[in-house]
């Protein structure tokens, strides 16, 4: 696939962003930091493509930069939803250590202006951790049917995601002309399209503010 063909595919995002925007003022709070983070996605696939497409530059700054943000927007959303805020210790504990291995690989080794792998694969592997608890969680918790549940398709999609960025990143460390690496490359903007498709979903099916729901139900 070429730079074209892999941003079209990658501004699916725009999908569960938009009615996510267009649903904004009834749906819930708790599900605000994850549309924040489809418009972060949507922002970072726009400026990637124009660095290397019409300023013929590296996309590794914006993408390493968009990494951190990526990274505390997940973490806040695990914070909103319950967890970590029980676990408040746990939470500063991740914000602060992911923050300081951020600019320690990114500044410290001056490797701002490459991409930044140790980061990456460190936060996507707590992202996962994360998602499976949240799901264990709602498996206990909620005996409705989990795959109209919003917060279980995030976590779906957060947990095929991060586990393909993890061996998408490690592939590299294999060698980056392997014929391996280069599926696994080619492979990632699919991935990444059929997250978004669970997105879309997601979206559809956060749930409404109480007061919206009563005047939709129960006035006349």
């Amino acid at each position: 696939m070429n730079n074209l063909g892999a941003f079209f595919v990658s501004q699916i995002v725009i999908i569960p962003l938009v009615i996510g925007l267009i649903r904004f003022n009834k749906t819930v709070s708790s599900y605000q930091p994850f549309l924040l983070l489809l418009a972060l996605a949507f922002i970072s696939e726009s400026i990637s493509f124009i660095c290397i497409e019409v300023l013929n530059t590296s996309n590794a700054i914006p993408f390493n930069l968009y990494g951190l943000a990526e990274c505390m927007v997940v973490l806040y959303q695990f914070y909103v939803w319950g967890f970590l805020k029980r676990k408040f210790r746990l939470y500063i504990v991740l914000v602060t250590g992911l923050t300081l291995g951020w600019v320690t690989e990114n500044l410290l080794f001056a490797q701002i202006e490459n991409f930044s792998p140790v980061f990456r694969v460190t936060y996507a592997f707590i992202a996962v951790l994360l998602s499976i608890n949240e799901i264990n969680y709602l498996i206990v918790q909620d005996n409705k049917n989990l795959l109209r549940n919003s917060r279980f398709l995030i976590c779906m999609g957060f947990i095929i995601i991060f586990i393909y960025q993890i061996i998408y990143e490690a592939s590299f460390f294999v060698g980056s002309d392997t014929i391996l690496t280069l599926k696994i490359v080619f492979m990632f903007n699919y991935i990444n399209a059929f997250v978004n498709l669970i997105y879309v979903l997601a979206v559809l099916f956060i749930p409404v503010k109480t007061a919206y729901y009563f005047k939709k139900h129960f006035e006349a």
